[in-house]
């Protein structure tokens, strides 16, 4: 479990939202460290630096992320004012956050002008409490869903049980065709549990931005890819902001090429700007899809395929607003495009 403790003496996440208290943000990784400005305040006196996530709600956590994350298409010397506002309410907390320089910025939290501070945090601990109970009915939920996964895997192999033992004391051919058909959905529906525990955690996390080129090999290195595909990645220093599961998206369009390329299949991934922001794409030198299903293929209800890998990397990319489309030549190769808006891409470090 991940150590949340805050050392004696450092103030409380609300007092650090008081007018007058200024910090200095620095991000590493997907994360964010904090040092408070001395000499402003008696709060402003403790000299530890601290993580986000160790000191603040989730929520707020959060939110602090997203100010962040705003803040990095400011140019080094531009200030802003911005608040730190819970979604859905008129609860909010003004601060100027002025870039320092490419990965350290400054917050100064201002007077709201409605003096109630109080009800704000009277209005923020509702809000919490309400988000914590969603979490806990996410958290039984899933728990639910792995009891259901598991008895249904069980009951299916009680089936095939008794479908081997018909098998083996029928000589009816039709019948034998009965079971060969009553085993390819059992299959179908085992694939289909299987599915759940993939997916189960899906926008459990906030997302963040994560390197490109590093889940790229990641991928490429699993043992159902190694040595059966040849791959030409031209990406590095590209960061793309997307839910956690992002590189269960990215496996599923390598499989699909894998599947229908077969081995040898070459796949090509580079980045390429386009009027919406920036197009991420994986190309491939299978046969292609053909023009009729270019739209189909994302869809939950499309019927020839082999299982539901596609729309879900739609729905993966859906969280953070990316977008996914195929582009390629039928005939020529498979050429998938996943876009991001200009907000959820970066180069660098």
């Amino acid at each position: 479990m991940e150590d949340r403790t805050v050392p004696d003496g450092f103030p409380t996440w609300e007092h650090l939202l008081n007018p007058g208290v200024s910090w200095i943000v620095w991000t590493f990784e997907d994360r964010l460290g904090f040092c408070l400005l001395q000499g402003e305040s008696s709060l402003t006196s403790s000299k530890g630096c601290m993580e986000i996530e160790k000191v603040f709600p989730p929520d707020i956590a959060f939110l602090l992320h997203e100010i962040v994350r705003d803040a990095s298409e400011m140019v080094p010397g531009e200030a802003k004012r911005v608040a730190l506002a819970i979604p859905g309410t008129d609860t909010g907390w003004p601060c100027m956050i002025f870039r320092l320089d490419t990965d350290h910025f400054t917050l100064s939290w201002l007077n709201g002008g409605n003096g109630d501070q109080e009800k704000d945090f009277c209005d923020l601990r509702e809000h919490l409490r309400n988000e914590k109970a969603i979490r806990k009915a996410n958290e039984k939920l899933n728990y639910f869903n792995a009891i259901v996964r598991h008895d249904i895997m069980n009951l299916m192999m009680g089936i095939n049980g008794y479908m081997d033992i018909i098998d083996e004391i029928v000589d009816d051919e039709e019948i034998h065709l009965l079971i060969r058909k009553s085993r390819d959905l059992g299959e179908r529906v085992r694939r289909v549990a299987e599915l759940t525990r993939t997916y189960q955690d899906l926008g459990n996390r906030p997302p963040a931005y994560v390197e490109v080129a590093p889940v790229m090999e990641k991928i490429f290195e699993r043992h159902e890819f190694s040595g059966k595909i040849i791959t030409d990645v031209q990406v590095n220093g590209l960061f793309v902001y997307v839910d956690r599961m992002f590189d269960a998206a990215i496996y599923e369009i390598v499989k699909n090429a894998l599947q229908y390329g077969g081995e040898g299949v070459k796949i090509k991934v580079f980045a390429l700007k386009v009027p919406e922001g920036m197009a991420l794409i994986i190309m491939d030198s299978g046969p292609g899809v053909h023009p009729d299903f270019k739209e189909r293929i994302f869809s939950r209800t499309y019927e020839d395929r082999r299982g539901y890998g596609l729309y879900l990397a739609l729905e993966i990319l859906d969280i953070t607003g990316a977008a996914i489309r195929e582009t390629g030549t039928h005939g020529e190769g498979a050429r998938f495009e996943l876009i991001f808006p200009p907000d959820a891409y970066r180069f660098g470090p």
